[in-house]
This record gives C-alpha cells, structure tokens and sequence, in this order.
C-alpha cells in the first residue's frame, strides 16, 4: 500500500537531525584507519576516549609489573610512539632519557574532564611532527593522551619482589652464605622460597656449626638441595651418623666434593652409599674418621672412578690392600694423604709402577714402618710428583733421596723433617737432578752441614723456603753462600735453635730482596741490638724471635721489728 507523505514534514525531520547530531557515531573497537574530522575537536576527544580507552586498560594490566629502565641514548632522539602505559619522559630540551613507568588509566569521564583544557590539535606541534596522514596523525593524539591524560604513580615506592624478576632476585641470593640466608628466608613467603631455592645451596660448610649439626639436619639440607648440591663440608660434626649419609648419598647424587673430617661416628656403612649412590665425587676427606677400614675404599674405588683427591689421614684401621684398591680402579688420582697410617708396610707401594703415574701429591707423615724401599717404589712409580711428604719417617736414609733424585725430577716440595739419618751425601745427589725444587723442610735433620746447604744452592735456583730449624752444624758461611745464590728469590728462612749462627748473619740478610719472614727462635748469639738494626734497614721483613725476659731485682724484705 501506498502512502503520500508531505515534503515539509520531511525536510524539517532530516533539520531536526542535523542540529541534533554532535559526535560521530561509535566505532568498532580497533579501526583499520582514523576518518578526518577535521577542526571537530571535541569530537576527536569523544572518539578516542571510547575506541582506545579499553585498550589502555589492557595494556595497563599487561604492563603492570615493569620497572624503570635508567639507559640513556647516545645521540638524543625525538620520542616515539608507544604501546599501552608505557611513558616516555622527557628530561630536557635537547635530551630524552627514555623510562617505563607505570601508569593507572584514569576513567573516561576522567579524562574528557582534562581533555577540555588541552587541544589534541597542539600535540602535534607541541612535538614538531607535521600532519601529513590521518593515521599517522592519530598516533600522535595516542600519545598525547597516553603521556598527559593518565595519572603517573612514579612517586609511589615500588616492592623489590614486584620490580625484580625471580631470576635476578636468585642470583643475587646465590651470593650470600648460609647464615644470611636463613635470616632472609624469614622475612617474607617470597623471599623464604628464595633462600631455600636449591640453586643457592650448592656449596655448604657447616664446620662453623659443628656442635649444633645432628642427623636430621643432614637429612633435611639432603632433601632441600638435592641435585643442587656439589660441595659439602661436614668437618667436626661429630653428631652425623651412617643413616644420615645414607639419605645423603641418595638424594645428592650429584655431590662432587665432600668433607667427613673428625666425623667419628662415620663407618664404612657410608662408604658404601657414597660409592652406590655418588659416582661424581672428585674430592673425599675421611681424615680422622677411625673407623674406616679396607671396606671403605673398595667400595670408594668401585663405585667412585673419578676420584682426584682422597685423604685418609689417622685412619689407622687402613692397610696395604685399602691402598692398592684405590691406586688400581681411581686412574686419575693425583693426590694422596696417607698421615698417620700406621697400618702401612714398607710395601704398600710394592707392584704399582703402572698404577700411580697420575699422583702429583704424596702426603705420609708419621708413616713410622716406611723405609727406603717405600721411597724407591714411589719414585719408580710417580714420574709425575711435585710434593712428597716423608717428615718423621725416621728409617729413611740417603738411598731415598738418591732414588727420589733419579725417579722424581719435577719435584717441587720436599718435607723431611725429622728425618735424622740423612747426611750431607743424599742432599748432594738429590740436588744434581732435582732442579725445580722451591720449598724444603728440613728441621731435625741434625747431620746436615754447610756441605749440604752449598750444593742445594748450586742445584736448586728456584729454593724460595727453606727450613733448617735445630740443624746445628749451620754456620754463617753456609748461610753466606745461600743468601748470596738467592738474595732474589728467597722469601722464608726458618733458622730456629740454631746454635751456631750469630749477627753476622742478619747482615748477610739484609741484600735479599723478596724475603718476607724469618725465624730466629732461641738462636743462642743473635742479639736483641742486631734484630734491632736489621728491622731499621728492612722493615718489611717480619723477624720471629723469643728471648727470655731479664731476672726482676731481688727486693729488699722488710726488717721486722722485734720487741725485747
């Protein structure tokens, strides 16, 4: 059906609607491109407070955590359009110093109530861009509202948990030791989490708290660190015993470095967890652990082939077989501390020459049965060794330094302390091969002369320390020609209890360059007066000496009055 309508009544609606309309329609929520308004200001601001207000609250939330950035650019630049809250400050003029801060959209009513005192138009100028498309142009208004409409909370104090991402936080963490962090693992449930991360726990020593460690503890730090835990130090927690290390092993299996110094209670129960469970360990203390036995290191040599470094020290119970397991499976083992095994014959070493040519350091103090026939199977054995310690192995003679000399040329550091049946003949042939020596103990050895002295200076220019304690027949010649051979790299003397040495001798010593201590303990004819005028022309030489105090002056008694 048809219906006639009057021309005026329509021209006066489509008036009507004309007047009536202010703003643009509503777009959708991200255009593909911004239609041209034109001077129509306000309705600029209506159209981007309704289309990119969500947006701004999203990347709000998406940006939340974000922390300053305090880079400067080289060469300065104009700001760039960003993303959601992120704001480029300007510091000056000439220079930006471009930060993320974190910002708090402001409502829409918000921000058309700001939007009223400033012109959208202006943000171009106010940056020096020229309009040139309306897209672009629309980015820059972006940026104007993004950097002037919305509040800043730059002022507020800002949480370290909130600002650092964790793995920041953690490392930091991996650099305080144990008792910080159990003080920072209750400050908070963020940063407990923190401290307690098994990462920060790869390395623990716990000797400072010997007394207060018990089993639990163990069991405890076992099942915290896991297959973090590389080094661990249990020296003098007497308190651990073989069930503790067996939670150990199996939940540290990863365990490179371990230190059961003085743990008495230690069996060799937990010798055969370690070689069950920890196949990585390099380095194993068990000094002072006096019940271990030969099953002990079976079991270490089964089941621990990268051993390094093992120390045995006092472990009396061990014997030639214990030795002979460890020497045949661990290949490279290049350090052995045997101190105090009296369990040891003088052929422990006996069949190996094949088995030891990795050891560089030897340790056998107080192995009281060792002979020359030891020292000859060492020798024969261990092309390799740089330190030999032989003090109080009083039964070795000049044959075992003539054997070192031929078998041992790299020898580095020799101790024979206490070795009293070495005279002048066995240092003459160890210094004609042995050229690399730099350090010697030789306290005790009484038959030692000034003979001995000059042919280790001859044949030992690298000697750096030497020790000659209670050697009595060392006289100031002696000592002439070793401060003159090494006036340039001698930097320890020990000279204590010898008897025959005199201030000269410290006149001797004031050329030497690099010396950095002497000892003069009870050294009979060296005088306060000379140390005295020694330490005026060498102040940085530390002199050690003792000298007795001076008898106090009898005091007069008291006459006492007697009454007749």
């Amino acid at each position: 059906m048809l219906r006639f309508v009057n021309r005026e009544d329509v021209d006066a609606d489509i008036r009507r609607h004309e007047s009536e309309r202010l703003v643009p329609e509503p777009s959708p929520p991200m255009p593909a491109f911004v239609p041209d308004y034109h001077d129509d200001e306000i309705g600029m601001e209506d159209y981007y407070l309704d289309t990119y207000y969500p947006l701004l609250q999203h990347e709000h939330n998406r940006f939340r955590g974000l922390f300053e950035m305090a880079e400067v650019p080289v060469k300065p630049r104009p700001p760039l359009p960003c993303h959601g809250n992120m704001l480029i400050a300007e510091s000056n003029k000439s220079q930006f110093s471009h930060r993320i801060h974190r910002l708090q959209p402001a409502t829409p009513q918000e921000m058309r109530l700001n939007s009223r005192k400033r012109h959208v138009v202006g943000a171009s100028a106010q940056f020096g861009v020229n309009t040139v498309h309306p897209t672009i142009q629309a980015k820059q208004n972006q940026m104007y509202l993004i950097t002037s409409l919305l509040p800043s909370q730059g002022d507020q104090p800002a949480l370290i948990n909130r600002v650092l991402p964790k793995e920041l936080l953690l490392r930091i963490f991996s650099y305080l030791d144990i008792v910080t962090l159990c003080k920072c693992a209750q400050v908070c449930r963020v940063w407990n989490r923190l401290a307690m991360d098994g990462s920060n726990w790869q390395q623990v020593d716990l000797f400072d708290f010997q007394k207060d460690i018990k089993a639990s503890v163990v069991e405890s730090l076992a099942l915290r660190c896991g297959g973090f835990l590389k080094e661990l130090s249990l020296k003098g927690c007497e308190n651990v015993q073989d069930s503790a290390m067996r939670s150990f092993a199996a939940k540290c299996p990863n365990i490179e470095a371990l230190v059961l110094s003085k743990c008495k209670y230690i069996t060799d129960a937990t010798s055969d967890y370690l070689g069950r469970y920890c196949h990585k360990i390099s380095y194993l203390d068990l000094e002072n652990c006096t019940a271990i036995t030969d099953r002990s290191l079976k079991a270490l040599s089964e089941g621990c082939h990268r051993l390094t470094e093992l120390n045995i020290s006092w472990c009396i119970n061990v014997s030639d077989d214990g030795i002979r397991h460890v020497l045949e499976n661990c290949p490279n083992l290049e350090t052995l501390i045997c101190k105090g095994c009296r369990g040891l014959s003088p052929n422990c070493f006996d069949d190996l020459k094949d088995k030891m040519n990795s050891i560089k350091t030897l340790n056998l103090l107080s192995c009281v049965f060792l002979n020359d026939v030891t020292v000859e199977a060492i020798a024969q054995s261990c092309p390799l060794l740089e330190y030999l310690c032989l003090s109080n192995c009083s039964d070795i003679t000049d044959r075992s330094l003539q054997a070192l000399s031929h078998g041992c040329p790299l020898l580095k550091d020799l101790e024979l302390a206490s070795c009293v049946n070495l005279t002048d003949v066995g240092f003459i042939g160890l210094s004609k091969n042995c050229h690399e020596l730099e350090r010697m103990d030789l306290e005790d050895c009484v038959q030692i002369t000034d003979t001995a002295i000059v042919n280790l200076n001859s044949g030992c220019p690298n000697l750096n320390s030497l020790a000659l304690s209670h050697c009595d027949h060392l006289t100031d010649n002696g000592l002439a020609e070793l401060c003159q051979s090494h006036k340039d790299i001698m930097k320890v003397l020990e000279l204590d209890n010898c008897s025959q040495l005199t201030d000269a001798a410290l006149d001797l010593m004031k050329p030497m360059q690099n010396l950095e201590r002497v000892d003069l303990y009870d050294c009979q004819h060296i005088t306060k007066d000379a140390i005295r005028k020694f330490k005026q022309v060498r102040p940085d030489v530390d002199v050690h000496a003792y000298f007795a105090p001076a008898s106090p002056p009898a005091q007069a008694q008291p006459q006492r009055r007697v009454s007749i």
